[in-house]
């Protein structure tokens, strides 16, 4: 088998998924496994197989070079100040609901810590950031605290159980929005004050602009590693490469201030997402098939997580009356991300479509951050009821 073998293996299997995606014939596999799953699970059944070999240097190596790059990439062209534009309400439910999540996180740390193994705080960590932000923070949280493949496999799974189910449940609820509006003692609209417009930066599309984000991405990854390397380990962060992961993804934010670096950053945006893929298959080719049995404690993890999430936003919503579409479109920001968190606001009003986009652009700027704080406080609970 060719050295260049396992490389090429996974770009054409994330580059197929990517191009069924797009076909009419296959949008039924695509409706509830999101392309994550598949870019995650193909490789891994490949490897079982045979057709790609089950420990390869290069599986690492995508994952150590492309990573940085994908995570520069996808931030450059995030625009913060029209985050902040979506006004003090839908700010306030999303960080409710993200509070939520944190909470659910160390709640069902602490319950089923007897069933979880003793690295369970990784995990929780890195749900919590998917679940905050999406698979850049997920990947990028993987990175940081090298969550073990045993617990980052399940978590694929149950990530995308839980949370196509819950936006079910969210479109399910928007039948019966004026009672529990009534309920919840809260304007009919989903907004005050004047209407909110979708406000982002314009970015130049072609090759110039491509070319000069990636440069920049390089050049971000490439001080990233030099300072990484002087920086101490712990058992939060244990390795270099969880300290590059973290400084790529302050260092991108903070050039997306930059309004010239802003403008041009959504024409990496295709190729950073190429990128995530990538890395997740090469995650995916590592992976055992063994550690899906311990899904079913995942499955019961997450679901703490999310009613412990859903219980703070009602109480919230009943004390700051936020009406229930102003409520759904945050959580599915949360829990679902940038394409599903419209489609879940339009269900309720088209106002609430440019307010569901920003809050889950919102979430992939801040979802490492606050998976990184869960991680923090379930490792500090498992400690303290060992």
């Amino acid at each position: 088998m060719s050295a260049w073998w396992p490389a090429v293996g996974l770009a054409l299997i994330v580059g197929l998924v990517l191009l069924a995606q797009r076909l009419p014939m296959c949008a039924p596999l695509f409706r509830w496994l999101p392309i994550p799953l598949w870019c995650y699970a193909l490789p891994m059944m490949a490897v079982s197989i045979g057709w790609l070999p089950s420990r390869d240097p290069a599986y690492p190596a995508l994952i150590n070079g492309a990573l940085p790059l994908a995570l520069g990439l996808l931030l450059f062209g995030v625009d913060l100040a029209s985050i902040v534009r979506t006004g003090p309400r839908a700010l306030l439910a999303a960080g409710v609901g993200a509070l939520g999540i944190i909470l659910g996180a160390v709640l069902g740390t602490l319950l089923l810590r007897p069933w979880l193994p003793a690295d369970a705080w990784k995990g929780a960590g890195t749900l919590t950031a998917t679940w905050t932000g999406g698979t850049m923070n997920l990947l990028a949280l993987r990175t940081i605290l090298d969550t073990p493949e045993s617990i980052f496999a399940p978590l694929i799974i149950v990530d995308a159980m839980i949370a196509y189910s819950w936006m079910a449940l969210l479109v399910a609820m928007s039948g019966r929005q004026g009672s529990l509006n009534r309920w919840l003692r809260a304007d009919a609209a989903p907004s005050r004050g004047r209407p909110h417009t979708l406000v982002v930066s314009r970015s130049v599309h072609h090759v110039g602009s491509t070319l000069a984000c990636c440069v920049l991405a390089a050049g971000l990854s490439w001080s990233a590693r030099a300072i990484a390397v002087h920086l101490p380990t712990s058992s939060l962060i244990s390795s270099a490469a969880g300290w590059v992961a973290l400084l790529v993804t302050t260092g991108g934010l903070s050039l997306a201030l930059i309004p010239r670096v802003r403008t041009i950053g959504g024409s990496g945006g295709p190729l950073g997402y190429y990128g995530l893929y990538l890395v997740l298959a090469a995650t995916g080719a590592q992976a055992s098939l063994r550690a899906l049995w311990s899904a079913p404690v995942w499955l019961a993890f997450a679901a703490m997580l999310v009613l412990t999430h859903a219980l703070v936003l009602v109480l919230a919503g009943r004390v700051w009356r936020l009406p229930l579409g102003l409520l759904a479109t945050a959580s599915q920001a949360n829990i679902g991300g940038v394409v599903s968190a419209p489609l879940v606001a339009a269900v309720y009003s088209q106002e609430l479509v440019p307010i569901g986009l920003l809050l889950a652009i919102a979430g992939n700027a801040v979802g490492t951050y606050l998976g990184l704080g869960a991680a923090t406080l379930c490792h500090w609970a498992m400690q303290v009821i060992r």
